[in-house]
């Protein structure tokens, strides 16, 4: 699963899935201001020429209209702290205003998915914006849930990327294996992210209690049915993933539930280059 063929398949697969796609007290953050990545046309080789003009006069223009800037605001409510992303810039205002819409509600779908009680139940949850550009939003959340009875917190992790043009919600099974990346998990050659001796010790001893073949086709199961869109159960509650993933500079991310003695939730980073 760690050969360059693999590698070079999901990173392939994975950014053609990308790029084809086209209440509460607030409080603002960093913000985070990028270009889209298709810029217009180079101008013509002629620099005196009307039609050179022109070209660059048009490039600089869709340039402009390209940038956009994604802040973070704060929903807040009894004991509930949520993070979710702005996005401004876009020359389209009815479909800006149905992107942040879309984002917000994603943001804060763990009270109804997550939450017990929301009048009693803790949740404290951080946005990240990762990128933000006229293709897709990349947003990634962290935070900490206690339900009302639980003994302890436990870990939270989500992530959301968007695109921006017809608001779809990309997810790890519309480009890469499931089974391959399941594999990838439970090999030698797993590398977590952000994480110390401490965590991978921990996260060694979950499949040292479990066994690979077990875990094999329950990780891939999880893998499968990863980020959003969010399903509703047979009960009419929303489902919540057990993965999520997103992919920043070239690098794929996706996470996993353990149980709290192990730590909750672990995040791998899969390098599409060199894997």
């Amino acid at each position: 699963m760690q050969t360059k063929k693999i590698g070079m398949v999901c990173a392939a697969a994975f950014m053609a899935a990308l790029l084809a796609t086209g209440c509460g007290k607030k409080s603002s953050s960093k913000v985070v201001e990028t270009s889209a990545e298709n810029r217009a046309a180079e101008t013509a080789a002629s620099s005196g020429s009307a039609e050179s003009s022109t070209a660059a006069a048009g490039s600089q223009a869709a340039e402009k209209r390209a940038l956009i800037s994604a802040k973070t605001e704060n929903y807040q409510k009894d004991n509930i702290s949520i993070g979710y992303p702005v996005v401004s810039g876009l020359t389209d205002s009815a479909q800006q205003e149905k992107l942040n819409a879309h984002l917000k509600e994603n943001a804060l779908s763990p009270i109804e998915a997550l939450l017990s009680d929301a009048t009693k139940d803790k949740l404290t949850v951080t946005a990240e914006v990762i990128s933000a550009d006229a293709d897709r939003v990349v947003v990634v959340y962290r935070g900490e849930m206690q339900r009302s009875g639980d003994a302890a917190p436990v870990q939270l992790f989500y992530s959301n990327t968007v695109a921006v043009r017809s608001l779809k919600d990309l997810s790890l099974r519309d480009a890469v294996d499931a089974d391959s990346m399941a594999n990838y998990a439970l090999s030698d050659a797993f590398e977590l992210a952000n994480a110390g001796e401490s965590e991978v010790n921990a996260y060694k001893a979950w499949i040292q209690a479990n066994g690979k073949d077990a875990l094999q086709k329950s990780i891939a199961e999880k893998l499968e049915a990863s980020d959003f869109p969010l399903k509703k159960g047979d009960d009419g509650k929303l489902k919540w993933p057990e993965s999520f993933s997103y992919v920043k500079n070239g690098e794929i991310y996706f996470s996993l539930s353990l149980p709290a003695e192990y730590g909750s939730v672990v995040v791998f980073k899969y390098d599409m280059v060199t894997k």
